[in-house]
This record gives C-alpha cells, sequence and structure tokens, in this order.
C-alpha cells in the first residue's frame, strides 16, 4: 500500500470508510466533510493523508489547522483527527505510517507542531509513534438544580436568554499558551458545529471573562450544562471568581440545569481554583492531550498550556 495525499477523487471512498464505521448517512458526512476541510480557513493549510492499494482507499488521517498562540505570536499547529483504516488493512501498521507521512522531510510540511485528544482505543499507538502527553484535561462537575431541571427545557431557555452565539472574543493574559480566539477561526468553527453553543461575556470596564457553553443531555434526564472554554484578559483571582459568579447567576436566572462541567488542564492552578472555590469536584475522568513536533520538543513546562474542552474539534 502507498501513503499518499488526499486527492479529489478519494473522497467518495473516504466518505464512505466513516459511514461503514459510525452509521452516518452519506449525504449527511460528505456535507460535514466539505465544511470541515474546504472552507477557506481550512483547505490551503489542513493536511489529509490517505492509505491506497492501487485506487482503493484503505485509510485516512488528517491534521487540520489549529493555530496556537502565546506571547502575539501564532504557531502553525495541527490537529489530529479523523483516523480512520478500514477492517479489511487493520493490522498492517497503516495508522502509525500514516501518522509519520507529515513530518517526511522529502514532503516538506511546515509545522511548527501537532496536537490531538485521542480516544482510548488509539492512545496507545499514538505512543507508540513516540508523541507526548504531558498532561490531561481533568474533568470537574458540580450538582446544580437536579429537581427542578427535571421540568426545564435547557436549550430553549438558554437560547431565549442568550441568544445566538456571539461573535465576542476575549485574548488572554500573556505567559500562556492558548488555541487563537480570532475572529475568522471563530466563523470557521461556528459553520460547521452541529448543536447550539452561547456565549457570555462579564465586564469590568476593560477587564473581560468570556465563558463559552452548551448542553447536553444524558440518559434523557440529566441536562449537563458543559463550559467548554472560561477565558480573561486579566489574571486576578477576586475578578475571575466575581465572573463565575455572574455567569452563574445568568444560567440560574433562565434556567435549571441538572449539572454543570468544565474540563482543563488539570495543572493551571487559578482554574483549579475557580472549580474548587465554586462547589466543583474533581471526577475520575480525563480527556488525553498529546503532542509532537517541534514545539512540543522545545517546551519543558507544558503548565502554561491553557487548553479546555471547546479546544477540541468535536467541540
Amino acid at each position: 500500500m502507498q501513503i499518499l495525499l488526499y486527492e479529489e477523487w478519494m473522497k467518495p471512498q473516504v466518505i464512505s470508510l466513516f459511514v461503514a464505521e459510525y452509521g452516518v448517512t452519506f449525504d449527511e458526512f460528505e456535507e460535514l466533510f466539505t465544511r470541515f476541510y474546504e472552507s477557506p480557513f481550512q483547505k490551503d493549510h489542513c493536511v489529509r493523508i490517505v492509505a491506497v492499494e492501487g485506487e482503493k482507499v484503505g485509510g485516512f488521517q488528517s491534521f487540520f489547522y489549529w493555530p496556537i498562540k502565546k506571547d502575539g505570536v501564532v504557531y502553525k499547529t495541527f490537529q489530529s483527527g479523523n483516523s480512520l483504516v478500514h477492517p479489511d488493512f487493520r493490522g498492517k501498521g497503516l495508522f502509525a505510517k500514516m501518522l509519520d507521512f507529515i513530518h517526511l522531510p522529502e514532503n516538506q510540511i511546515e509545522v511548527d507542531g501537532l496536537i490531538g485528544f485521542p480516544v482510548e482505543m488509539s492512545y496507545g499507538s499514538f505512543m507508540r509513534n513516540k508523541w507526548k502527553n504531558p498532561f490531561n484535561l481533568q474533568w470537574h462537575v458540580k450538582i446544580a438544580q437536579p429537581i427542578s431541571s427535571l421540568f426545564s427545557n435547557p436549550e430553549r431557555d438558554l437560547t431565549k436568554a442568550f441568544g445566538k452565539r456571539s461573535p465576542v472574543s476575549v485574548e488572554p493574559f500573556m505567559d500562556f499558551y492558548f488555541v487563537t480566539q480570532s475572529a475568522e477561526f471563530d466563523a470557521y468553527r461556528f459553520q460547521f458545529q452541529q448543536t447550539p453553543h452561547w456565549r457570555y461575556v462579564y465586564e469590568e470596564g476593560s477587564r473581560r471573562c468570556l465563558f463559552e457553553f452548551k448542553m447536553q443531555v444524558r440518559k434523557k434526564l440529566i441536562k449537563e450544562l458543559v463550559i467548554g472554554k472560561i477565558v480573561a484578559n486579566d489574571n486576578e483571582t477576586a475578578f475571575w471568581q466575581r465572573a463565575y459568579e455572574a455567569f452563574y447567576k445568568e444560567v440560574k436566572r433562565a434556567t435549571s440545569v441538572t449539572i454543570i462541567s468544565f474540563a482543563c488542564n488539570g495543572k493551571i492552578d487559578y482554574l483549579q481554583k475557580l472549580m474548587a472555590d465554586n462547589g466543583f469536584r474533581k471526577i475520575d475522568r480525563t480527556i488525553y492531550f498529546i503532542a509532537k513536533g517541534k514545539m512540543a520538543n522545545e517546551i519543558e513546562n507544558w503548565d502554561n498550556w491553557d487548553i479546555q474542552r471547546a479546544d477540541i474539534d468535536t467541540w
């Protein structure tokens, strides 16, 4: 088999791989695939890799442009995702070969670094491929209004209270690596997200703190408010606390939810403190964070990587 860069003639076969694996319809996944990879923001940056035998596609791996910023510098970083090998071709090392393809000098692919959030099934493969696992995203959960939430409709209520997802973004304070909050990147993400998301911004003069959140329902009864992103342009602990209190007050005013959850780099002290001070508790559940490439090799301390749930493509 050959490992090659994706070409347009491969598209129907690549889509069919995902249709067979996940049970989605062809038209549904084709639309998502097109919006995800072929938007103006992504098309000229993303790296799509395939394993082929003759003209038969047996595997797909992508690295989509996911810029990370620190101290005003935007790095050309990519997130690994949508990895899949056809059952007939598994056990042949194709996944590792597709992962290696982006690093081969002869392919001349310019990359500052790679990141990923693998599921349990693929985590071992990434580790064998010499990716690093410098930290995981730690989940925090708070019980909110379990009884009254049985009679609420949070998605409707939150949409009414917070309206359509606001394009407002906040530039975090310096010294942290974070996924860029640019309007261009936001616009790209908005157009392929399939569930409602909302933003709340707390302001004190020039100081801002942004909360990005969505709803999901578990077991038909548990109405979970997931905070995907908390970012502020000021690092004063008291300011963060006032911002969270204002956010929570607005949510409670709008609706009732069963629980509130939040996942972030478990090494960031100020986020851990914010959760603990507001009744959240850590649970025995994390999301793997992995990295590879020039940037990953140069970094010794990952405590200032402000990576949260909303930084994953599936948000």
